[in-house]
């Protein structure tokens, strides 16, 4: 069955469906370890902590997943409050919650196309998208940005961290071609050939795979830009649009997968290939990677008319 042959409706059930299966393992592969964590994201964090957070202001969590971010804002005064489509993931928040003793957090399970927002009309001063977008319908994105500005004070602010893709790809520059050419060549034998062949992999991982698992749900795909842009003209502003994370992401996330042996060697090298994306987005434009399917993370910053 292709994407054009189903209903919004199924597209969403399939996602439910496919979250609720394998969510608790997702969670684990995307949260990474805490030293991955902080050597492949702290950048950023630095990047949207300064944008979004507001001395006891409040602060939307859209995908919340297992509320991780949240809780980083939560820790830090604002009162927050977590949506996500999956039941499994929401589990996951409400344990963390717990584990933290927090009570300016909140967690919502329901799809966002559904939510009724009325009563956070003009409520939150920061909103955070974390990978929920490609997961949406394209026809659906416009309601959520709309709710979005429904919910958001005057003047607030929004990150979006999202896989994008030009909607016209170019084709890059001869050394740009080159470059990603060897990247994802390297890529390629050590985040598949080798771990398969030489039985890297952990039980767990295994056990996953056996049950249907890929690391990616059934409808996902990056967002365009332009099509971006038009869900934002009425009534946010763009402010940035920056490469975060070409290889190194899903590569850390692969070693997520492996033997602890393996993943230890595994996580240095994904060290040093999120250094090689940062050098590789400080010499060229994240667009020049764009290719259709292909997961370029990058974060929008959008401010609210």
């Amino acid at each position: 069955m292709t994407e054009k042959a189903i209903t919004n409706e199924q597209w969403h059930e399939d996602e439910k469906v496919w979250w609720n299966k394998y969510g608790h393992y997702m969670t684990f592969q995307w949260t990474l370890t805490p030293e991955l964590n902080e050597a492949l994201r702290s950048d950023m964090r630095d990047d949207y902590t300064d944008f979004l957070h507001k001395p006891s202001g409040s602060l939307l969590d859209i995908g919340c997943g297992g509320g991780w971010l949240s809780m980083h804002f939560a820790m830090k005064g604002m009162n927050v409050h977590g949506v996500d489509l999956s039941q499994e993931q929401i589990n996951d928040a409400n344990a963390l919650k717990e584990k933290h003793s927090l009570q300016n957090v909140s967690f919502e399970c329901c799809d966002l196309v559904q939510w009724d927002c009325q009563k956070f009309e003009q409520g939150f001063d920061s909103v955070f998208v974390s990978a929920f977008l490609h997961h949406v319908p394209e026809d659906e994105l416009q309601i959520i940005f709309d709710k979005i500005a429904s919910v958001l004070k005057p003047g607030g602010r929004v990150y979006l961290y999202e896989p994008l893709c030009e909607s016209a790809p170019g084709q890059g520059s001869p050394v740009s071609r080159g470059v990603d050419f060897l990247y994802k060549a390297f890529v390629y034998v050590f985040s598949t050939l080798l771990p398969k062949h030489l039985g890297l992999y952990n039980e767990e991982y295994i056990q996953n795979v056996e049950r249907g698992y890929q690391m990616c749900s059934p409808h996902e795909r990056p967002v365009e830009l332009d099509v971006l842009k038009k869900c934002c003209r009425d009534s946010f502003d763009i402010i940035e649009v920056k490469g975060r994370h070409l290889f190194s992401l899903g590569f850390a996330m692969h070693s997520m997968g492996l033997k602890e042996t393996a993943r230890a060697i595994y996580s240095k090298i994904a060290v040093v290939l999120y250094w090689a994306d940062k050098c590789v987005f400080r010499l060229f434009r994240w667009s020049d990677f764009s290719q259709p399917k292909r997961f370029i993370l990058c974060s929008v910053k959008l401010k609210r008319r």
